[in-house]
């Protein structure tokens, strides 16, 4: 017989999980140090809410490998009110069937509890929510940019006042993008290293390609060699 839970219980130990792993893990991730050397196991986040509900024990004697037990903190409770509210929005295309994922996510955060087999759709809705409000935030401020290029190909920028709109770990690459603003034009670059949204200083990099935003249409300058301080 599948276990059932508490809904909200489930949601909070997701924004926990969300919050201790600074993304949405699918599976597990391997950690490395700079030189190469095995470090720790990162959990998915699926599993890090069945370890706390007892569902898994995994891990042995070995410190690297245990699944520690997350704790549900005040921040991530607020989270979990405002995903819930950001999806009642939603609810219309959900009625509409236009989305199989928002019917099932829909009817899952409308009952008091869930299915254990439904745990996983649950443990990536903070991410999802991240994600649109990011994606949201980006597309209002880019309506107000200036189309253009900050400068030409192979042109050295230094000292440069920027604000960071957004910094997504890639798909394809280890690595983030980041999307910000330099004279009211965007711009763009990859990182090794996340980075806050707001204000920032590009030290110095150097304008690789010009190119126009997938999302918003909007010019973009690419950048590379990007050195900045935050």
């Amino acid at each position: 017989m599948i276990p059932k839970f508490y809904t909200q219980n489930i949601l909070e130990l997701a924004c926990a999980a969300q919050r201790i792993n600074g993304d949405y893990l699918k599976t597990n991730e391997s950690v490395f140090d700079k030189d190469g050397k095995f470090l720790f196991v990162k959990h998915d986040n699926k599993t890090l809410i069945r370890n706390a509900l007892g569902l898994v024990t995994l891990g042995n004697d070995e410190p690297e490998f245990k699944v520690h037990p997350i704790t549900v903190l005040e921040e991530d409770r607020v989270t979990a009110e405002e995903i819930r509210k950001y999806f009642r929005r939603l609810m219309f295309s959900a009625i509409k069937g236009e989305n199989e994922f928002q019917i099932e996510v829909n009817t899952i955060l409308n009952e008091d509890q869930v299915s254990g087999n439904k745990i996983g759709y649950v443990a990536c809705l903070p991410s999802v929510y991240l994600r649109d409000r990011t994606r949201s935030s980006f597309e209002k401020r880019s309506k107000d940019l200036d189309d253009g290029y900050i400068a030409d190909k192979d042109t050295w920028i230094h000292n440069k006042d920027c604000e960071i709109l957004q910094c997504i770990r890639s798909k394809n690459f280890e690595a983030f993008n980041v999307d910000a603003i330099i004279n009211n034009k965007l711009v763009s670059w990859f990182t090794k290293f996340e980075l806050k949204q707001g204000p920032a200083i590009i030290i110095k990099g150097k304008v690789k390609d010009h190119s126009h935003n997938w999302l918003t249409k909007k010019s973009t300058t690419r950048l590379n060699y990007v050195k900045i301080a935050q």
